[in-house]
């Protein structure tokens, strides 16, 4: 038997069971209580919001979450960013349950956040 072999095959199972073990993050119904519990953003969402703003991401800050008016006047969580144009109010679209609860104002990578 060909020892090499046995040895990769080994390191592919632990290697796929370690995978199969990292949990997925769980997500949350955008409601006003689960806007509350959001601590953090989406690793796209500076992107989105400079592109918004015609901004460099650099000049961008994330302040909060926090529920209140949209473009349409409807109700909705929003991400609150300073910029150089003021605090600016994005939308969520996901919130996510992880180690942390986080939102997402850009879940497409490249796509401009919508904010007012």
């Amino acid at each position: 038997m060909n020892i090499k072999g046995i040895l990769l095959g080994c390191c592919g199972m632990l290697w796929a069971g370690m995978v199969l073990a990292r949990t997925q993050p769980q997500m949350l119904f955008v409601t006003q209580d689960n806007c509350k519990l959001i601590r953090g953003y989406g690793k796209h969402d500076l992107a989105g919001v400079s592109k918004e703003f015609n901004l460099p991401a650099s000049k961008i800050r994330y302040l909060r979450a926090e529920w209140g008016k949209g473009q349409g006047g409807f109700e909705q969580c929003n991400l609150v960013f300073a910029t150089p144009k003021g605090n600016k109010s994005c939308k969520v679209f996901n919130i996510m349950k992880d180690e942390f609860v986080f939102a997402l104002a850009v879940p497409i990578p490249g796509n401009h956040a919508i904010c007012n």
